[in-house]
């Protein structure tokens, strides 16, 4: 009866049961997930384009998301190969560096990461246009209050937001609003402006 004995060689806590009571194994067949006594793992669902901006061996601070105060620094550990298909997004395991008590197994928590935002202007994604399959923005000048276009480089962009790294400068006024309705020289108005 000794090989039918199950030893693990961590002492931990099991998650999982993968096998049921009289079940015929297959040999390295996995039977119990153990979730280790000497080490964490806070585990996420990123999107992949997160983890594209992520910067290497970047630190990663937790923290318990009922008590905010309860922190804790970790690095990413491993990064799931393939994409989940219904969310497509990717679990990424963070191992924590000496976690406190409050920590424990199940808890739920908050990871935050400083990315790299790269250099730019960030704008509205509603401010973004196109000009013979370019990015392009609405410029108005302000002694005129006539726009004109100006083709963009843009460095990042998601739904809601664009990061332009070329053709748009601290001070433009960008229209962001209608910007599918106006034409070159058109005078337009200022949000809450009167004149």
């Amino acid at each position: 009866m000794s090989y039918t004995e199950l030893r693990a060689s961590v002492t931990g806590a099991v998650t999982r049961r993968l096998a049921e009571a009289g079940e015929v194994v297959q040999p390295g067949q996995v039977v119990f997930q153990i979730a280790r006594d000497d080490g964490r793992d806070a585990v996420f669902d990123i999107p992949a384009a997160m983890l594209r901006n992520a910067p290497a061996n970047s630190v990663v601070n937790v923290s318990l998301t009922d008590d905010p105060s309860v922190t804790a620094e970790g690095r990413v550990r491993v990064v799931d190969p393939q994409a989940d298909p219904v969310t497509r997004t990717f679990r990424v395991r963070v191992g924590l560096v000496d976690s406190p008590e409050a920590m424990r197994l199940g808890a739920t928590v908050v990871g935050r990461l400083q990315l790299d935002g790269g250099h730019g202007v960030l704008l509205p994604a509603s401010a973004l246009t196109s000009v013979d399959g370019q990015p392009a923005v609405w410029i108005v000048d302000p002694q005129t209050s006539t726009v004109s276009l100006r083709h963009i480089v843009v460095a990042r962009f998601d739904p809601a937001a664009v990061l332009a790294s070329e053709g748009v400068a601290d001070g433009d006024v960008v229209v962001t609003a209608g910007v599918q309705a106006l034409h070159p020289g058109q005078k337009v108005r200022l949000s809450g402006s009167r004149s």
